[in-house]
């Protein structure tokens, strides 16, 4: 069975994107290829995104911040907005993949607890998604 491609998309792609990034492939492992872009990426991952990945044991490895430019949106089975309904909205609509409509806190210049809620909450809810993909989740040691 292929592996089901997820794209998580945010404004800066450099917190709530690719801690959704990281945690699906931390979590859906063989069975997921995982990737983020933002609307108008910010460049870099910003520490504090990295520190709450690691505290809840998942791998950063590999994290950058990029665009919808340097991704084939039309490579993904479900495409997940952080920023709720409206960051739907600028994708193409001609997508065949599932879209999905999250309202994530943007943790950008909080301290490091309000990251790790956020990555906690992404967590539940990737958690979820998988679940309803039939996806079976392998545990962060």
């Amino acid at each position: 069975m292929a592996p089901l491609n997820i794209l998580f998309i945010c404004v800066g792609n450099t917190c709530r994107s690719p801690m959704a990034e990281a945690i699906a492939r931390g979590l859906g492992v063989m069975e997921v290829r995982a990737s983020s872009a933002g609307i108008m990426p910010f460049g870099r991952i910003v520490p504090a995104t990295v520190a709450a990945l690691e505290a809840l044991g998942y791998d950063p490895g590999g994290l950058s911040s990029k665009g919808f430019e340097s991704i084939d949106l039309a490579g993904f089975d479900i495409i997940v907005s952080l920023l709720g309904p409206a960051g739907l909205s600028y994708l193409p609509p001609s997508l065949g993949a599932q879209l999905e409509s999250w309202s994530i806190r943007d943790p950008y210049g909080e301290d490091d607890e309000v990251y790790l809620r956020v990555a906690r909450d992404l967590e539940r809810r990737i958690r979820g998604l998988l679940s309803d993909h039939e996806i079976r989740e392998l545990p962060i040691l």
